[in-house]
């Protein structure tokens, strides 16, 4: 285990995140700057998920009617630059396989769905037909 020093400004789960990271995997150069910004990302959550908590799902618009708390709409799109910055890192799952982006998983739908039903010769020969 090597000594990883945290960022300044990092909340907790960021800084557990980046030195969890930074102690299982040699990053880039290029790679460090996607690491702090996906930690400060996961602070981000952990703040919008208090203001929820606080708050809670929903509270008063202008007019005085019940609208959805601001920060659950914020936090849909925090997930989304996380998810966006962890696959630009590529870090491997505990298969070794890197995160997919989301137009690798539309185009892997896209293909099972186009291909759904064919059999290949190849298959069809094995299988005695």
């Amino acid at each position: 285990m090597t000594d990883v020093e945290t960022p300044d400004g990092l909340g907790s789960r960021g800084a557990r995140f980046w030195t969890a990271t930074l102690e299982a995997y040699e990053l880039s150069d290029s790679e460090t700057p996607l690491l702090l910004e996906a930690c400060r990302t996961l602070d981000n959550l952990d703040a919008l998920a208090q203001a929820v908590a606080d708050h809670g799902a929903m509270t008063v618009g202008s007019m005085g009617q019940p609208v959805v708390n601001p920060a659950l709409t914020e936090a849909r799109g925090q997930r989304i630059v996380l998810h966006r910055l962890l696959a630009a890192l590529a870090l491997p799952d505990e298969d070794g396989e890197a995160i997919p982006t989301g137009a690798q998983q539309r185009g892997k739908a896209s293909a099972a769905k186009r291909w759904a039903g064919h059999t290949s010769e190849r298959a069809l020969k094995a299988v005695g037909k």
